[in-house]
């Protein structure tokens, strides 16, 4: 099964720099992931291959635990996420 968003394989193999974090707009990031959290949820609901159902499901997961860590930096501002998700994703 292909992924839908997310590697649902080992995180630990991931080219991503934690270090990096500091950098980013925690606004934007979660904003993206609220988005794929839709869409995957959309998926979800209506698809009738179990095989994208039980992947979408994995997804999810991952997207509500990256919304989640986003919502903890210090520079998160729900409202300015909204915006961002609206503004980008029109939704």
């Amino acid at each position: 099964m292909m992924n839908i968003f997310y590697e649902t394989g080992n995180a630990k193999n991931s080219d991503f720099d934690p270090r990096l974090i500091r950098k980013m707009n925690p606004n934007s990031a979660w904003a993206n992931h609220s988005y794929n959290h839709f869409v995957l949820c959309h998926i979800f609901r209506n698809s009738s291959d179990p095989r994208e159902k039980i992947q979408a499901g994995k997804e999810i997961e991952i997207a509500e635990r990256k919304m989640t860590f986003w919502e903890r930096q210090r520079d998160f501002d729900l409202e300015v996420a909204e915006y961002y998700r609206k503004k980008y994703y029109r939704m």
